[in-house]
């Protein structure tokens, strides 16, 4: 199947951060907090869905030239920014800091000690000079902050593949390429295979550093022919396609060197792909085996590792081969790992060679076990192996915790202490016995080998969250919270109350809406995926669970006028009384949306609400397909609650991100919607000032055709609007006349929500990938 060709874009990175504190601080469970929630796990499948879902066009495409027009005109308007004090917001990161992120893989530097870089989901590379300590950014900002693999030679040169080539995670913009640096991360030049979109893997020629391997996946959602391992043999000059995979949509994820006998090398391709409405699976996920230095491979792929096959009555998820991962050992030549996985994400076998990788024989069960529980049913978001270089038996399984084998694979023990979600694994090359660990909570380092039961450190500063949502307390701008991916909900102040710069999680999975009470910041609100609510008055939580069938992966959760009074969105709306004894849920509306269809599964649900301390009979809905309703008797008895759909010309037909109404005139409203322009320009933002009856676009060509994600009023000036965007946050000071961009040095992610609580002069940005960021709006005008 063709699909249409779509931009993964590159997701910017930043001005650097330097990491403050040191190597003391030792990790602690996901569970560090007494208050923490433990009724939800994280989900990658849920973030890349919503983040995919709402900005892809109904074909599932996402237009390269929108994209690039649109950074384009972000950067030139950050720029014509600068020639103002009244325009020119400089940004500062805010954090959290101690919290951290995905990391995709690391790579240590041979040549110095106490080196080492750091690839991550969405927050570009990082390095360390203090052997994980502390870290900086070693990134331009105009680069793509997703990143798939990084290596270093062993001159010390550093290799960079951008693009995160898991199909999880929210990482829906990917890379251009790899990219090499030669003065430590300072500078980057561009080598290449800028099509491949996502970069599985990067190994170097231990004889040649000019040999460079890259396993290019391609993107998720298309089959254009840039997928499988390429080769430069003239570092990075030019590039030959050397494992040509086996059908369209198969791409490399792993790639491996023998260190003893480079001219021996294992590779591994993935068939996978989606389209607009599910994802696709194929046959063609093999090992192969070169013996002449990478330049021709042998598809290796025979029994008894697992083989793709259609078996009558069983889905292809559970018969299909998914991703494998490989490695040599250093200090046997012979011996080789692989772990498979299915094409669904359930462990099917882990296998061992004795003669390079040639054949292969199991190694203990082929399912279940304890391979199959870390994997959590989503084994392709690891399919990582890694072998002691002093050790041939000493090997690591990455999954949900880190699996650990002193007997070549035979008996496995499981971490405890590290963030879940491992990805990436690095021995140390000057100080033995000391391992590099990523994961989905930053980065970890061990000085007792690896052992999976020992003591593991955190790098304490590294602010590289990535956030869904965030509230911030009118009476002290110091306490927020906000919903990150991996890392739950989190809360800037500690169970005392005071605020140090630290924060620290109060409900668990992946963390989604967040409010605090406008009158009283000791009554705030945490969510986790799909509408897990709970509430806490000082301290003390209640469960608030939104009902309903379907609820989107950030469910809607608003004050009404009456901050007692909460509306919250699935198919339908519901309210609730906050106070205690009334905290029931009522539905208060018919099913606003058009199911799961057209677009895809997983759609039909409400999105966004709109309510005011003007009116509180009026709440706003819109959903996932673009559809907008109103009611105006909100607060009427339940089964007495009426609702008016919304049509205009005006409304693109897309996902509604957010929808705003004034504070104090409840004629005035603003939605937002999601997607890139396709075809002829389209509005992403528009207002009524007849109470809905009639709509305008405000925005035009005025900003960037990006994504709008939020949009608010400033709470004093009425002309005057800030919006969020995947590519930066705007401002108007005449209802959308004109628009300047707000400062020049916001990192280039997608800013998921801007807040500016009343009397405040302080606005801030929640975004995916570099945590939250703070601009003083004290000589803006």
């Amino acid at each position: 199947m063709a699909l249409p060709r779509k931009l993964h874009v590159p997701i910017l990175a930043a001005t650097a951060l330097t990491a403050l504190l040191g190597a003391s601080a030792v990790s602690v469970p996901r569970s560090e907090s007494p208050e923490q929630d433990h009724s939800a796990t994280a989900d990658p499948v849920g973030a890349e869905e919503w983040m995919y879902l709402q900005r892809a066009n109904a074909d599932g495409s996402i237009p390269d030239a929108a994209v690039n027009e649109a950074i384009a005109q972000s950067k030139q308007m950050g720029e014509a920014a600068m020639g103002s004090p009244s325009t020119d917001q400089v940004w500062t990161g805010l954090g959290p800091s101690n919290i951290g992120g995905r990391i995709r893989d690391i790579a240590a530097d041979p040549t110095t000690k106490d080196v080492a870089y750091i690839a991550t989901g969405t927050g570009g590379l990082w390095r360390t000079a203090d052997g994980g300590a502390t870290f900086t950014t070693a990134w331009d900002d105009l680069l793509p902050q997703s990143m798939g693999a990084v290596a270093v030679d062993s001159k010390g040169t550093v290799w960079a593949g951008t693009g995160e080539p898991d199909h999880g995670g929210g990482s829906s913009y990917y890379g251009k390429g790899v990219y090499k640096s030669t003065d430590d991360g300072a500078t980057w030049v561009n080598m290449g295979l800028k099509d491949g979109d996502t970069v599985g893997q990067i190994v170097i020629d231990p004889r040649d550093d000019n040999r460079v391997f890259v396993a290019v996946m391609g993107a998720l959602h298309d089959t254009a022919p840039t997928r499988g391992l390429f080769m430069t043999e003239n570092g990075g000059t030019s590039w030959t396609r050397v494992i040509v995979p086996a059908s369209a949509s198969t791409g490399a994820i792993d790639v491996t060197v023998n260190k003893s006998n480079p001219d021996i090398m294992l590779a591994t391709t993935w068939d996978k792909i989606r389209d607009e409405k599910s994802r696709i699976y194929g046959k063609h996920s093999y090992v192969y085996r070169s013996t002449d230095g990478g330049r021709t491979w042998t598809n290796v792929h025979q029994a008894p590792l697992p083989q793709s096959v259609d078996i009558v009555g069983q889905p292809v998820t559970a018969t299909y081969v998914g991703r494998m991962g490989v490695d040599f050992s250093d200090s046997d030549p012979n011996r080789a790992y692989l772990i498979s996985s299915t094409a669904g994400g359930n462990f099917n076998g882990f296998f061992t060679s004795t003669d390079a990788g040639a054949t292969w024989v199991p190694v203990g069960p082929t399912s279940g076990g304890t391979l199959q529980s870390i994997s959590g049913g989503f084994a392709w978001w690891f399919g990582r192996v890694y072998v002691d270089p002093t050790d041939p038996r000493h090997v690591f399984v990455a999954g949900v915790s880190l699996a650990e084998s002193l007997d070549g694979g035979l008996t496995w023990t499981t971490s405890q202490t590290p963030h879940a979600d491992q990805h990436g694994l690095e021995w140390d090359p000057f100080t033995p016995g000391k391992v590099f660990l990523g994961n989905d909570g930053g980065f970890y380092w061990s000085t007792q080998n690896g052992a999976a039961r020992g003591l593991w450190s955190k790098t304490p500063r590294l602010p590289v969250t990535q956030f869904y949502a965030m509230d911030v307390s009118v009476q002290d701008g110091k306490r927020l919270n906000a919903g990150s991916q991996d890392n739950g909900s989190l809360k800037s102040w500690a169970g005392d109350n005071t605020v140090n710069g630290d924060w620290f999680n109060f409900v668990g999975g992946d963390g989604m809406m967040n409010r605090i009470d406008p009158t009283n910041d000791r009554k705030y609100y945490g969510c986790f995926q799909n509408g897990g609510c709970r509430g806490f008055v000082d301290g003390a939580q209640f469960v608030m669970t939104i009902p309903g069938a379907r609820k989107n992966w950030v469910a809607p959760l608003e004050f009404g006028a009456d901050p007692r009074v909460m509306f919250g969105g699935s198919e339908y709306v519901s309210r609730i009384n906050t106070d205690a004894g009334q905290r029931v849920w009522e539905r208060i509306s018919p099913d606003l949306t058009e199911g799961t269809e057209p677009r895809a599964p997983g759609f039909g649900t409400v999105t966004a609400l709109g309510t005011t301390t003007a009116d509180p009979n009026l709440v706003y809905a819109g959903t996932d397909s673009g559809l907008m309703w109103v009611s105006r008797n909100a607060m009427a008895a339940p089964d007495q609650v009426t609702w008016e759909k919304i049509t205009s010309p005006v409304f693109p037909g897309r996902w509604v991100t957010r929808v705003t109404v004034d504070p104090q005139d409840p004629k005035v409203a603003w939605a937002s919607f999601s997607g890139w322009r396709s075809g002829n320009p389209y509005p992403h933002l528009v207002m009524t000032t007849d109470g809905g009856r009639t709509w305008n676009d405000i925005v035009g060509r005025g900003v960037p055709q990006a994504p709008i994600n939020d949009v608010i009023r400033h709470p004093s000036k009425k002309s005057w609007l800030f919006i969020a965007t995947d590519v930066g946050v705007f401002r108007t000071t005449n209802l959308g006349r004109t628009w300047v961009k707000v400062g020049a040095n916001l990192p280039l992610v997608p800013v998921n929500d801007i807040d500016l609580p009343a009397g405040s002069e302080t606005l801030y940005a929640a975004t995916y990938g570099r945590s939250i960021w703070t601009t003083s709006l004290a000589d803006a005008s």
